[in-house]
């Protein structure tokens, strides 16, 4: 028998209960147990920047393929369109993934929709650009339009470091966000303010206010919290040549 297999099957049995019971809470309540992220209150401030200076803004998802990241960029996205929408302010969004372009259309044109603004919606501001061609594209967009905001989030590679200095070089306030751990670095050194790691999750889950997003995030979070406890009593104990919870987590 393979050591941990028991354990491993408790756990899991023990974070789907946690998972489930938050999933029925938070849809009984209608409250999220989550707490906002300042770099929300960062993008508000943002789109108030680009009302007040009258220029647009610019929101780029990130390459590789579609997967986690993506989704958690569309409830970003769709927060900014609302809010761009609700100020009358310019929105360019730029995708280099095919497959989520009508999904961007639609969420930028909902939300201009819901404000109440559905003429002022400009179908040429969301744009696919392949992957080959969007680094030159977004630095090109950002000289001519000069933007006032940058909003870059979702799966970034080695482009992070390139929109964000050029985005610097127009003056443009910047917030981004990536699970990707070797690109944060750069996005901490030249944005205002940076959704590090699962940040990005936790706010496109809080921005949906969905019950299922919620309560799996809310028991990843119980997961976390329980390893760092094992973690920790494992080595006192370890420290202490006492060797009876190793011994039951290969069990």
């Amino acid at each position: 028998m393979r050591e941990g297999r028991v354990v491993i099957l408790l756990f899991f049995m023990a974070f789907t209960v946690v998972s489930l019971y938050a999933m029925r809470t938070v849809k009984r309540t209608g409250r999220v147990p989550l707490r906002r992220l300042p770099g929300l209150d960062a993008i508000d401030e943002a789109i108030g920047r680009v009302t007040e200076m009258g220029q647009p803004a610019a929101f780029v998802f990130g390459t590789g393929v579609l997967e986690g990241q993506q989704l958690a960029a569309f409830e970003l996205l769709r927060y900014t369109a609302e809010q761009t929408a609700k100020y009358d302010a310019r929105l360019i969004v730029c995708n280099p993934l095919p497959e989520l372009q009508p999904i961007a259309e639609e969420i930028v044109q909902s939300s201009y929709r819901t404000a109440g603004k559905a003429d002022n919606y400009r179908p040429e501001d969301v744009r696919y650009i392949a992957s080959a061609a969007l680094r030159a594209a977004v630095l090109g967009i950002f000289q001519r339009e000069r933007v006032a905001a940058n909003f870059m989030f979702g799966n970034y590679y080695h482009e992070a470091i390139i929109f964000a200095e050029a985005g610097n070089a127009v003056g443009a306030i910047q917030i981004a966000g990536t699970a990707n751990l070797h690109q944060l670095p750069f996005f901490v050194a030249s944005c205002d303010y940076t959704l590090i790691g699962e940040e990005i999750f936790a706010a496109g889950a809080y921005l949906s206010g969905n019950s299922t997003q919620l309560g799996f995030l809310i028991g990843q979070e119980v997961g976390k919290a329980t390893a760092v406890v094992l973690i920790v009593l494992g080595t006192i104990l370890a420290c202490a040549n006492q060797s009876f919870l190793a011994n039951l987590l290969k069990k």
